[in-house]
């Protein structure tokens, strides 16, 4: 799901659940999946369709906040 559609998904409520995640090629990355209110698991991804991953969890949650997050579930 790109950022520009996850914002509006927050904003009208119809996101489950916020994952921050250890990349599984790179444990010293994290990446994000939403769950959908109809129970898709999608990788957050920029506007060009990339997956969004950092090794700064701040960083991460930084770019949640901007999009209307207000909670998220950290997996280690």
């Amino acid at each position: 799901m790109k950022l520009g559609q996850a914002a509006v998904e927050f904003k009208a409520g119809r996101l489950e659940e916020v994952q921050i995640r250890k990349n599984p090629s790179d444990v010293n990355q994290w990446f994000v999946m939403v769950r959908t209110a109809g129970g898709a698991s999608l990788i957050l991804a920029d506007e060009r369709d990339a997956p969004i991953v950092d090794g700064d969890l701040t960083r991460l949650v930084g770019i949640l906040k901007d999009i209307g997050c207000r909670e998220a579930r950290i997996f280690p």
